[in-house]
């Protein structure tokens, strides 16, 4: 590390940084671990422009390094791109996650890895593993042959991961909402969590049509529930830990307060965050990353994942995202 980043880092980094987190509050690391992925849905969030690139594997020892030095115990949130097109995921990265930190593991993908891979994720994760988020992407898999690999897939955490848990993640794809209905019913039958999500779009949701609206409050039951259905609400201006217990790291080792913050951060120069903006934490790779002393109010409008609000990174009111 060099001496400027030395300093960098200790005027970043507080004496005030709790041994542990507030009482309800799961800290949790999203880690974008690579751009590239293997899929090309047309209602990717996601920039193709962004959806390049893997990391070099010195980057990725710097970045579990510093996952290694973080207070207690974590939930190390892994996604891309597909995190499983980078060739040295589950060979090197996981291996050496889970031979140099004390965390749990988490996995969002798009499930398409072959079954020997998802085997050795498993056999190596082993009581560590803790969700693997499953996307259903029906422009690349048909449903039933991602269901009969999600069914091995149970056979193999049976024996390898028991306490973990499974979700099928299925985007609202605007024009497609009704066919959803069979899908639940196909994956619920399955013994599967099914988790609807709504199609974000740059500054928000899309604007569904009304009639696929009835659809999706059908689909939903009409829930609210972050564990139930992913809306990317609002909760602007409600108490959120983010920065303390929890952050974003992309594939490069900067890390963001949430993902909102990294948005804003890959927008043009003219908007871009700034290396002394507080939404930004620092490289884990080059020594300047420190987390915060202390969360604050959410300054955004959207909160496109389900992962601050369902472990308690943000400090929700009953029914706080209703409405917004």
């Amino acid at each position: 590390m060099t001496a400027l980043a030395k300093l960098t880092r200790l005027l970043r980094s507080s004496d005030r940084q709790p041994a542990r987190p507030p009482l309800g509050v799961s800290p949790t690391v999203e880690w974008q671990v690579a751009g590239r992925c293997n899929y090309d849905c047309t209602y990717c969030i996601q920039s193709r422009a962004t959806r390049v690139g893997a990391p070099e594997q010195a980057s990725v020892d710097a970045i579990i390094g510093e996952f290694a030095r973080l207070p207690g115990k974590w939930e190390i949130k892994m996604s891309g791109g597909e995190p499983f097109a980078y060739r040295g995921f589950v060979r090197h990265l996981i291996t050496e996650l889970v031979a140099q930190t004390p965390h749990d593991i988490s996995v969002l993908t798009n499930f398409s890895a072959p079954l020997d891979i998802l085997e050795r994720f498993c056999r190596l994760t082993g009581d560590r593993l803790r969700i693997t988020s499953a996307s259903l992407h029906l422009e690349f898999s048909e449903l039933e042959t991602f269901l009969a690999k999600a069914r091995a897939y149970r056979e193999l955490r049976t024996e390898h991961n028991p306490q973990s848990t499974f979700v099928v993640n299925s985007v609202l794809v605007p024009g497609k909402v009704a066919q959803q209905a069979d899908v639940k019913a196909q994956v619920e039958a399955d013994g599967f969590c099914y988790f609807p999500q709504l199609m974000k779009i740059k500054g928000g949701v899309f604007p569904y049509a009304k009639h696929e609206v009835r659809h999706i409050e059908a689909l939903t039951g009409g829930s609210h529930d972050p564990r139930a259905v992913n809306r990317a609400p609002s909760y602007q201006g409600l108490m959120c830990h983010a920065g303390a217990w929890y952050f974003v790291v992309d594939q490069t080792g900067r890390a963001y307060s949430c993902r909102t913050a990294k948005r804003f951060a890959d927008k043009p120069a003219e908007d871009a965050i700034t290396p002394d903006d507080p939404a930004y934490m620092g490289s884990l790779v080059d020594g300047t990353f420190a987390l915060h002393s202390e969360g604050g109010v959410c300054p955004y409008p959207i909160c496109p994942c389900t992962v601050p609000a369902n472990r308690g990174i943000v400090v929700r009111k009953p029914d706080a995202a209703r409405g917004r």
